[in-house]
């Protein structure tokens, strides 16, 4: 096993339909054949909808849930993991933000025949009049997925609620500071499609088709420390998970991004 492959999808909760999306979902999500899945607002409802143990089911691999809101209306939500390979620990975080709209990060460590390799998910605040929070959020998920990094790339991954001119991303992507900080994780699509729009809330999907502020990229999957030629050199990226079933139904309101990641030495830097 020379590479990774993880997928990230923001699952659109109970929203619309969701035992139809989730059977439009999971054959696509099959074919990608991903090691790993990240995943946003889930629901972990026993008994009822579990988003996340479906998919796990259908992969035949093995999950953690981290509950961002056990209170919520359809039942507790929150992000997960789910991964093919083994996971040997998991962490949880809460971010700041605005009391009536909880948000974490889920980070879980799984072992690769290369090494053990660092996983993290999570989900920003998504009102376009919060950026300020936003920011806040991305310098403490930044010392979370940071936190005991070697020399295995970490894969972070998520729906950021930004898009890439956003101060997050410039900051994420090394090219801003925030509060006189500094970091640097390279975008996966955005290096294999540096001229691509890759929107993943797209006007295509009619589930978005009445929001205010349409065509937008704001999924990544982002990897760091890397190297061109080594470990966490991206070998493959594009947006996924956008066809819909043969009655029209898409397996969310987001679309998915998929990222092949390098875990040994490759050929050529990529």
């Amino acid at each position: 096993m020379k590479s990774i492959r993880v997928v990230t999808l923001n699952l659109w909760n109970g929203q619309r339909g969701v035992e139809r999306r989730m059977e439009v979902l999971v054959p696509q999500l099959v074919a990608l054949q991903p090691h790993v899945v990240t995943l946003q607002e889930v629901i972990e409802k026993p008994g009822a909808m579990q988003q996340a143990q479906l998919i796990a089911s259908a992969l035949r691999a093995e999950y953690r849930f981290g509950c961002v809101d056990p209170e919520s209306a359809g039942g507790p939500i929150g992000n997960a993991i789910v991964s093919r390979l083994p996971i040997v620990s998991d962490s949880r975080l809460s971010l700041p933000g605005r009391e009536r709209d909880p948000r974490g990060a889920l980070r879980c460590e799984i072992t690769t025949p290369c090494g053990r390799v660092s996983v993290v998910t999570t989900h920003l605040s998504w009102e376009l009049d919060a950026p300020h929070i936003r920011e806040q959020q991305v310098l403490v998920l930044d010392e979370f997925a940071r936190a005991g990094t070697g020399e295995m790339p970490t894969i972070m991954t998520g729906d950021f609620n930004c898009t890439p001119d956003s101060l997050v991303h410039q900051f994420l992507t090394g090219r801003a500071s925030l509060e006189g900080r500094g970091t640097y994780w390279r975008d996966c699509f955005q290096r294999r499609h540096p001229h691509s729009d890759g929107f993943t809330w797209s006007a295509r999907n009619p589930n978005v088709v009445r929001s205010v502020e349409r065509n937008r990229r704001v999924d990544y999957i982002f990897v760091g420390p890397m190297k061109d030629d080594g470990p966490g050199a991206i070998q493959h990226a594009r947006v996924v998970l956008d066809l819909p079933g043969g009655d029209d139904t898409f397996p969310s309101d987001h679309f998915g991004v998929f990222a092949e990641i390098a875990l040994g030495p490759v050929d050529n830097g990529v």
